[in-house]
């Protein structure tokens, strides 16, 4: 389970292509798996390669998106955990 004051960190292999600035691409060179974000996606995605928790990309997208915090932090688990089942990301502490 993921927790909000964990560092979650890009696996290095994953390359990004923004389209746009509405939507990404990552692209995992060592799987060949690919995963598309939507622009809240994206949004996370670019938190996350700047080092900040979940808790505070659930924070920070308050502020952005007209979004209850119920559903912010859903969305930011729910995303987190699927980078992670991808290997798109990794838990940078236990």
């Amino acid at each position: 389970m993921i927790r909000l004051d964990q560092h979650i960190k890009p696996d290095p292999e994953v390359v990004v292509t923004e389209l746009d600035g509405k939507e990404a691409v990552l692209l995992h060179l060592g799987t060949k798996m690919y995963f598309t974000l939507n622009e809240t996606g994206l949004r996370i995605w670019q938190m996350l390669s700047n080092g900040l928790t979940p808790g505070e990309i659930n924070e920070r997208l308050l502020t952005e998106f007209d979004v209850s915090p119920e559903r912010a932090k859903e969305g930011v688990l729910h995303l987190i955990h699927e980078l992670i089942q991808e290997k798109l990301v990794k838990v940078a502490d236990g």
